[in-house]
């Protein structure tokens, strides 16, 4: 039988696959329709959005496993809005 340790830290791990899966899939959202609006200063607006979003998404992260903020894996929070903002940046 599991122990109650066991059971928190299964239960960290998929609240921290929820938080990851859903922000990832807002940022990237955020990252896409910055490429495609049409409406002049929306665009760099919502990449920020999206950076943000990804940020948050990580910092959460690292309190449901009560680990340290700053950390270098912050910076993976922004790959959805670098990826997609280059592409439009270099197909625009």
């Amino acid at each position: 039988m599991l122990g109650p340790v066991q059971v928190e830290r299964v239960q960290r791990w998929v609240a921290s696959a929820l938080v990851l899966t859903v922000a990832t899939l807002f940022a990237t959202g955020l990252a896409v329709l910055s490429g495609t609006v049409d409406r002049a200063g929306a665009g760099p607006g919502l990449l920020t959005l999206s950076c943000v979003t990804g940020l948050v998404a990580m910092l959460g992260v690292r309190v449901i496993n009560q680990k340290g903020l700053f950390t270098p894996w912050l910076l993976l929070a922004l790959l959805p809005a670098v990826v997609v903002g280059s592409y439009y940046w270099l197909n625009g």
